[in-house]
């Protein structure tokens, strides 16, 4: 069953979303796509010459009129898409718990799954370390897919870079991936995760969800010890207003990298906190980037 926060009032709202790609892909299955494909949709794409084992009823009798050439009308097919999530299971996307982060991670990952089923499009979802989904198919897979992600308890993994890019070796066919982090990471390690989404010619969207705590850690605490919790180097810092304010500033700069850097390499980018409603989340936030529609 999905979580309690899907509404009926917000299933209907979704229901009436699909995911958007900003170009044509091949998929695997009729689906309510425009493929790259030629076949036997309803929307007219080129003429060809006729060649033998052709439909007769594609024939324009027309052309073949006027110049007794046989010339056949071709069609677009709707397919299927591919639609790959990836949620990035880091440590800091646990940390700190009351954050909630990785709970309203797993509810925007459900959301836009659901939007997917809906529209007959296949959905995998990736938790480098930790789970990757089969290809799901048909609106009754989010009840298996929210039950899996319930179960698992994702383990924060040293080895996040290499378990991602075996997550992506999956990927056949190239299709729509939303990628979900907090992009707490070295700027270089997240170009390096950018990459190797780029090198699978997906269309990427990029989330970043951040917690309170992250824009302003020890709000009200002076003398703190704070623990990265990636690498658990620890530093013991005087939270004065002027390092709480150096803190904002590369906070800010980190994230404005993240996002020239996107903006570059055609991934649209957009941001998330864990205090918004799922439902802006979903209906707002996400449609702005053309994710969905």
């Amino acid at each position: 069953m999905l979580p309690e926060v899907f509404s009926p009032r917000l299933l209907k709202h979704l229901g009436m979303l699909k995911v958007h790609a900003r170009r044509a892909f091949l998929g695997s299955r009729q689906g309510g796509h425009v493929s790259v494909k030629r076949g036997h949709g309803i929307e007219f794409a080129d003429y060809r010459r006729y060649e033998l084992g052709d439909n007769p009823r594609h024939i324009d009798w027309g052309v073949y009129a006027r110049s007794e050439k046989l010339i056949v009308k071709t069609f677009k097919e709707d397919q299927d898409l591919t639609v790959l999530i990836v949620v990035d299971p880091s440590s800091s996307m646990f940390n700190p718990p009351e954050g909630r982060k990785w709970q309203r991670v797993i509810e925007i990952v459900l959301g836009v799954a659901y939007v997917a089923l809906l529209e007959q499009d296949s959905v995998r979802v990736a938790i480098p370390g930790s789970y990757v989904s089969p290809l799901l198919f048909g609106a009754r897979a989010i009840h298996h897919l929210a039950r899996d992600l319930a179960a698992i308890k994702p383990l924060p993994t040293a080895v996040f870079e290499r378990e991602f890019k075996a997550a992506l070796s999956r990927v056949r066919f190239p299709g729509v991936a939303l990628f979900i982090s907090d992009f707490l990471l070295p700027f270089e390690e997240v170009e390096r995760l950018f990459l190797a989404l780029r090198a699978k010619n997906l269309d990427i969207t990029a989330l970043q969800i951040l917690s309170p705590e992250d824009r302003e850690p020890f709000k009200s605490e002076s003398d703190v010890v704070a623990i990265d919790s990636e690498t658990s180097a620890s530093v013991e810092l005087n939270m004065s207003d002027e390092v709480r304010a150096r803190y904002g500033r590369l906070l800010n700069e980190h994230v404005e990298r993240v996002d020239e850097y996107c903006r570059s390499a055609g991934i649209a980018f957009t941001q998330a906190d864990t205090n918004q409603d799922l439902e802006e989340v979903l209906l707002q936030t996400l449609p702005r980037t053309g994710l969905l529609r």
